[in-house]
């Protein structure tokens, strides 16, 4: 899948939803940004995200970091740059909030983009990742399509607890992890056409077999039943590390 296709693919199916917002201000309350401060997102793709947080929160600077050129084409003039986690391309000490939202699995180096994200917050900021749960993927409504779907996500969405590791590793204390289930419903027409759109970069992993042959299935039950709702849960995980306060020097 080319990105030129992927770009418009990633807006037709992550519009920001009122549960995008709350996840947005589920972060914010556990890493405050102070009015007029810098958030900072990484894999900000369109910068769908940047535009809701500027909705949210007094910024005086939100700006995306993304590893593609056909993504920030359609950021317009969101203050956005070409770069990776690993390396990202801005100076030290100038965010109070670096954040990845279902992206750090992405990520090749997830160690080096954890000491990035240290680097480039101030003292007292946060880094935060948005991911999905072991056990979203094993309750995941598609499974029963998709045989090889749970082998190829288990490996790219691990325990909470190693990322927290991570982030401890690279310098973050403390650092903390809660979940947040969601309830979705869509009907059997709206999923069909979201899968042969191949909404979910996990389907440009699978065998192409399975993927068409599952597919397939897919849009049968839709002509049978267009309308039918089908109701999944998300479990979606907040991983988030304080970067210290300089220690307090005494007084003469």
């Amino acid at each position: 899948m080319t990105f030129e296709r992927l770009a418009p693919r990633y807006e037709r199916h992550r519009p920001v939803t009122a549960a995008d917002r709350r996840r947005l201000r589920f972060m914010l309350d556990r890493c405050p940004v102070p009015a007029g401060g810098a958030v900072l997102e990484i894999g900000c793709g369109t910068g769908r995200l940047l535009r809701a947080l500027a909705g949210l929160t007094a910024l005086g600077r939100a700006a995306g970091v993304d590893p593609e050129p056909e993504m920030l084409a359609r950021a317009g003039s969101l203050d956005v740059r070409l770069g990776r986690a690993e390396r990202l391309p801005l100076d030290a000490g100038i965010f109070d909030l670096a954040f990845l939202w279902l992206a750090f699995h992405h990520v090749q180096d997830k160690p080096a983009a954890a000491r990035e994200m240290l680097r480039v917050l101030r003292p007292g900021g946060h880094a935060a990742i948005w991911t999905l749960t072991p056990e979203h993927v094993l309750r995941f409504h598609l499974n029963r399509y998709f045989p090889s779907l749970t082998a190829v996500d288990l490996p790219r969405f691990e325990a909470p607890e190693l990322w927290m590791a991570l982030l401890l590793a690279a310098g973050f204390d403390p650092v903390a992890e809660q979940q947040l289930w969601l309830r979705r419903t869509t009907t059997a027409r709206r999923l069909a056409a979201a899968v042969r759109d191949r909404y979910l970069s996990t389907f440009d992993l699978l065998p192409p077999d399975e993927l068409e042959a599952g597919t397939r299935l897919l849009e049968a039950e839709a002509r049978k039943q267009p309308n039918r709702r089908i109701t999944y849960d998300q479990v979606w995980c907040l991983v988030w590390g304080c970067k210290l306060l300089p220690p307090a020097t005494g007084g003469g």
